[in-house]
Formats: structure tokens, C-alpha cells, sequence
């Protein structure tokens, strides 16, 4: 496979998937329910048990509440398989001089199904249900998040709008047993599943055709003018009138 048809769309799809949903803030209340204070949740991309190992081994390096998210798996979407057509035709761009003007063949992407991991980690069950509420409300069934066909391939962005599901469930575990230098620690493991896209190698393009050359020749056809000797040059190629038609 030596055509090497990188575009970055994984990493892309999971900085958008991240941007959908790095905007969590929790309140600490009294016990009159009244908000004391804000606080940010921070987003971190590790498996979660890497954020754990880091906030026991390292120090004020983490703090919690933290979200961990990190990619579980891709398959191909068979689903999402309408066709089998080779590809789409598309002019490369208008703002080049005409002689350079070329239609650009991109070969039909593969659907795939990017499947996500999220974990939540906090001290306490309020802090935990905070952030359950921010997202749940809003993932039914779907969410949509906006990104664009890589820029090499067309010269003019095209919006790809992708689906992400949420698996529905949510595992939650406490610490049944700890010893007496562990903190105490609710976590929840959740799924989601972004509809994306993988792209081939963009093949070369074909010259745009911008002039038809026609040379007329009268024929005399028993005394009347025919169109019979009307010939077409079409990008240096010489046809025929009963070619055309």
C-alpha cells in the first residue's frame, strides 16, 4: 500500500467529538442547594486506567473531577454501504488560469464506525450526577458534530456531518473495599460511537474542456447546401456530425 492516503480523519473526528462536549461545569452547593462555586471538568485522552495510575502516582498532576477519552475500536460500516460506484468528479478550482483548470476524480470514502470510550471520575456522587446530566438530555438518540472533506483533495471545503450515537448505558463502580491511604472515588464508563469516514488517495485529474473548434464545409448535394460536411474538432479530435449524434 504505497499511496499512503493519510488525512487525518480519526484525529479530526476525536478533537470534534472532544469540542462537543469539553464545555462541562459543575456547581458546588450548600446545603440549601444554593451554587458556591464553578468548576471546570477537564477532558483527558488516556484509557482510564492511566488517569488513575497518574493520580496516585503523580501528585497534583490530575485532579479530579476528570473525563477520560480514548478510541476502543473502528470497523467498517456496512450500513452506510449505499453503492459501488468508483467515485465523484470535481472541478479542482475556478481562481486558476484557464489553461490549468482540471476535473478532480476522489474515489468513494469507506464508512466507518469509530467507537469511543468515556470515563467519568470524581470524589463525590453530586459531582458525578452533574455531569451525567450534561450530556444525556442532549445525546438522544443522537448528536451531530461539523467537519470538512480534506483540503487537498477539493478547493473548496466540503461540510461533512457526522452522527454520534451513545451506547445508552453507563456503568457505575465504587470502591467497595479501600485501604486507609486510598481516597475514596466514583467512576462510570460509557460508550459512544462517531459515524465517520476514511479517505483514499485522490487520483490525477483530467484537462476542463473550454473550446470547441468547428469548421464548416458546404457540401452540394444536387444543387442545395447540406449540413452533411459540418466537422467538429473537439480538444484536437476531428468528429464527424454522425459521430456527434
Amino acid at each position: 500500500m504505497k499511496n499512503n492516503p493519510f488525512h487525518f480523519e480519526i484525529k479530526d473526528l476525536l478533537i470534534q467529538f472532544v469540542a462537543a462536549f469539553d464545555d462541562v461545569v459543575i456547581g458546588r452547593y450548600n446545603r440549601s442547594r444554593e451554587v458556591q462555586d464553578r468548576i471546570g471538568v477537564k477532558y483527558i485522552y488516556s484509557p482510564k486506567q492511566r488517569v488513575l495510575h497518574d493520580l496516585i502516582n503523580k501528585p497534583q498532576h490530575i485532579t479530579l473531577p476528570a473525563i477520560a477519552v480514548n478510541i476502543s475500536g473502528i470497523s467498517r460500516d456496512n450500513d452506510r454501504v449505499f453503492n459501488k460506484l468508483a467515485g465523484s468528479w470535481y472541478q479542482r478550482s475556478e481562481n486558476l488560469p484557464d489553461a490549468l483548470l482540471k476535473t478532480d476524480f476522489v474515489p468513494q470514502p469507506v464508512p466507518v464506525d469509530i467507537g469511543i470510550t468515556m470515563s467519568v471520575i470524581t470524589k463525590y456522587q453530586t459531582d458525578m450526577d452533574q455531569i451525567l446530566t450534561n450530556f444525556i438530555p442532549y445525546t438522544d438518540p443522537y448528536i451531530i458534530i461539523s467537519w470538512t472533506h480534506p483540503d487537498q483533495m477539493l478547493s473548496v471545503p466540503q461540510e461533512i456531518r457526522s452522527a454520534v450515537e451513545w451506547s445508552g448505558n453507563i456503568n457505575i463502580e465504587y470502591p467497595y473495599e479501600l485501604q486507609s491511604n486510598q481516597p475514596y472515588r466514583v467512576t462510570a464508563d460509557t460508550n459512544f460511537t462517531i459515524k465517520g469516514w476514511m479517505f483514499k488517495k485522490e487520483e490525477q485529474g483530467i484537462p476542463n474542456v473550454l473550446t470547441v473548434s468547428v469548421n464548416t464545409e458546404h457540401v452540394l448535394d444536387e444543387g442545395n447546401v447540406t449540413n452533411q460536411g459540418i466537422i467538429y474538432k473537439l480538444n484536437n479530435q476531428t468528429l464527424t456530425l454522425p459521430e456527434i449524434l
